[in-house]
């Protein structure tokens, strides 16, 4: 049985999941949770020490832990990283949201820092390459997609809202 009361974005890197989560989590009065930020928590280093350091393997170790936690919680908003649809019980979490963008607008979108920060969008080529495997998953898996190109917070959450009730 789905969760509905809770609300997972997926999407590729840089699709602002954890941002579009935040801000609903506030104006829904829900509990924010990121994945990706608990995980770096967990064992205080960035995802790319933790890609350096153990692997991708381990990360996505971490990443079904966390995907089964989320499966018991309520009242959340949570946002994933761009590899989350890979666990195994993604749709026992909650409502899933795939905030869609084209490649070349999430590339525009992230600077050197953000772009630092994700270990699998170093190259660009390769990174191309996952984001296009990856889109069938993001569609198969969303309950809903929301298009945020070129959309304010603001415009995004009146979206979220009707999408949602």
């Amino acid at each position: 049985m789905m969760r509905m009361d809770n609300i997972i974005f997926i999407g590729f890197m840089g699709s602002g999941k954890s941002t579009i989560a935040r801000n609903l989590a506030i104006r829904s009065d829900r509990i924010f949770l990121d994945s990706d930020l608990l995980i770096e928590a967990k064992f205080n280093q960035n995802i790319t020490e933790i890609f350096k350091n153990k692997g991708e393997e381990f990360f996505r170790e971490q990443e079904q832990k966390l995907a089964d936690f989320f499966s018991s919680c309520n009242n959340a908003c949570i946002a994933s990283g761009g590899g989350f649809i890979q666990v195994k019980n993604l749709e026992k979490i909650g409502f899933c949201i795939y905030l869609k963008a084209s490649f070349e607008y999430l590339k525009k979108r992230l600077n050197e820092d953000e772009i630092a920060k994700r270990p699998l969008f170093y190259d660009e080529i390769k990174a191309k390459k996952l984001y296009n495997e990856r889109i069938k998953s993001y569609e198969d898996k969303a309950d809903i997609i929301i298009d945020i190109e070129n959309k304010s917070i603001d415009i995004l959450m009146d979206e979220l809202k009707k999408a949602i009730k």
